[in-house]
C-alpha cells in the first residue's frame, strides 16, 4: 500500500511513532494526530532524519476532548484529502494501585473517555471520508482500532477483572474503580464498537477491524499513571519479561498493526479481532451483540452524536477516605465527655455553646475572602504540579530514545547473528 492518506492516533512515542514511520517508508501521506505539537515535531524531525521524503504532517487531537476531536476533523475536511487509513492507536492506562478517578472535559472517567469514547467519536466524524475512498472502483478504506488481550476476564482471572457493567460504564459506583479495571473495559468497548462499526459498514468498501499488537510495556501509554509505577513498568518489568520473551518490542507490535493495513490478505476482510497475525477469538462478553449494540448506542449519547438521544454525565462525589485511627479515638472520647455531663452533642451543622463561628454565621466578606484563599492556593498548585510533569516527560523522553537506540542495536545484532 503506497500512496495513500493515512491518520494515526497518539504517533508522537512508542507504538504510534513506529507505525507512523514504517507507513511513512511505505510512501503514504502520514498525519500524526497528537495531542502536544512539540511532542509530534521532534517525532517527524525523527522520521525525516531516516528518511528525508517522508509524508509526515501534525495535527493537534486531544482524544480527551470532544471539542478537540471536532477541530481535528474540519481541520482534516479542509485539507480537501480523503482517507484510506484511521488507526485508532492513542490511549492512556493507570495502573490497579490507581485508585483515584480521573476526568476528560466532558465528565467521562478519563481511560474509557479517551480509549474508547474519543475514537468512536472520531471514527464516526470520518466515515464520509472514509466511505468516499471505500465506494471508488475497488475501494479499499480500513479502520483499524488497537486493542489488548487485557479486554478478557478469563485470560487475567488473577488480576481479578471483572466484565464490563453497561449500568457502571465509567466505574462511578463506589469501590468499583481502579487503573487496570478501567483499562480494560475501555479495551472491551473498543472490540465491540469494531463488530458493530464493521456491520454497520457492511457494502460500502470500507473494513473494520481491532488489533492486539502484544503485550509492551515500553510505550508511553502509563503516562497518566504515578512515576513509580511507570518507571517499574517500563525498566523492570519490561526487562524481566522481554528476558522470558513474554514481551514484545515496540517495533515488532507496530508491525503487527502494519501488517493488517498494507498486507494485500486483510483486503475486505472486515468485523475481526486478529492477534498473533491471524483472526483470532475476543472474550465471550464481546461476542455478545446485543452488548455491541447496547455499547454503540450509549457511546452515541454520551458523545452527543448526532440522531442519539443524549447522555449527560455527572462524576461521582470524591469517595472519602478512612479517617485516621487515632482521630477516630479522640472523636469517640469528646462522645463520653459530652455525654457524661447528660449534654447533648451538637447536631452536625448547628452551633454548640460556645460556637459563634460556624459556616452558616460567617460574614459574606469572610467567606469571600477564604474562598480566594483557596482559588489561589489551587492555582499555585496546579502551576507547580504541571511544572514537574513537564519536567519528568522531558527527562522519561530522553532516557525513551536511549532504550529505543539500544533495543534497535540489539535487534540488529540478533539479526546479523542469524545471518
Amino acid at each position: 500500500m503506497t500512496g495513500r492518506v493515512i491518520i494515526v492516533t497518539g504517533a508522537s512515542s512508542g507504538l504510534g511513532y513506529e507505525v507512523a514511520r514504517y507507513l511513512c517508508e511505505g510512501g503514504n501521506d502520514v498525519i500524526l494526530a497528537c495531542r502536544s505539537e512539540e511532542k509530534a515535531n521532534r517525532a517527524i524531525e525523527k522520521i525525516k532524519r531516516q528518511n528525508p521524503n517522508a509524508l509526515a504532517t501534525y495535527m493537534q487531537l486531544d482524544l480527551a476532548s470532544i471539542e478537540s476531536i471536532k477541530k481535528f476533523v474540519e481541520d482534516f475536511n479542509a485539507t480537501g484529502k480523503s482517507l484510506h487509513v484511521l488507526v485508532n492507536n492513542g490511549g492512556v492506562a493507570l495502573s490497579p494501585k490507581d485508585t483515584k478517578r480521573q476526568f476528560t472535559k466532558e465528565n467521562f472517567e478519563l481511560t474509557m473517555g479517551t480509549n474508547h469514547l474519543g475514537h468512536f467519536l472520531l471514527t464516526n466524524l470520518l466515515l464520509d471520508s472514509l466511505k468516499k475512498i471505500g465506494g471508488e472502483e475497488n475501494g479499499d478504506a480500513r479502520v483499524i482500532t488497537v486493542t489488548s488481550s487485557i479486554h478478557d476476564p478469563e485470560v487475567n482471572r488473577r488480576k481479578n477483572l471483572q466484565p464490563l457493567d453497561l449500568d457502571n460504564f465509567f466505574l462511578f459506583n463506589k469501590g468499583t474503580y481502579n487503573g487496570l479495571q478501567a483499562y480494560k473495559n475501555s479495551k472491551a468497548a473498543n472490540i465491540m464498537f469494531t463488530y458493530e462499526l464493521a456491520r454497520r459498514l457492511d457494502g460500502t468498501g470500507v473494513t473494520a477491524n481491532a488489533v492486539c499488537p502484544g503485550f509492551i510495556p515500553g510505550t508511553d501509554l502509563m503516562r497518566n499513571a504515578s512515576g513509580t509505577q511507570k518507571f517499574i513498568n517500563r525498566y523492570i518489568l519490561h526487562g524481566m519479561l522481554r528476558f522470558t520473551k513474554m514481551t514484545r518490542s515496540v517495533a515488532q507490535g507496530a508491525q503487527a498493526i502494519c501488517n493488517l493495513i498494507t498486507e494485500e490478505k486483510w483486503k475486505g476482510v472486515t468485523g475481526k479481532y486478529v492477534k498473533d497475525g491471524a483472526e483470532g477469538k475476543s472474550s465471550e462478553e464481546t461476542l455478545d451483540e446485543e452488548k455491541q449494540k447496547k455499547v454503540w448506542e450509549m457511546s452515541g449519547g454520551y458523545v452527543h452524536l448526532e440522531g442519539y438521544e443524549q447522555i449527560e454525565v455527572t462524576p461521582p462525589p470524591p469517595e472519602e477516605e478512612e479517617k485516621p485511627k487515632k482521630e477516630k479515638k479522640e472523636e469517640k472520647k469528646e462522645d463520653g465527655e459530652a455525654q457524661k455531663d447528660g449534654e447533648a452533642k451538637p447536631v452536625e451543622g448547628e452551633a454548640g455553646e460556645g460556637d459563634n463561628k460556624t459556616d452558616e454565621t460567617k460574614t459574606d466578606e469572610q467567606k469571600k475572602d477564604g474562598e480566594e484563599d483557596e482559588l489561589k492556593k489551587e492555582s499555585t498548585d496546579k502551576e507547580e504540579i504541571k511544572k514537574e510533569d513537564e519536567a519528568k516527560e522531558e527527562k522519561e523522553e530522553k532516557t525513551e530514545e536511549k532504550e529505543e537506540k539500544k533495543e534497535e542495536s540489539t535487534e540488529k545484532t540478533e539479526e546479523e547473528k542469524k545471518e
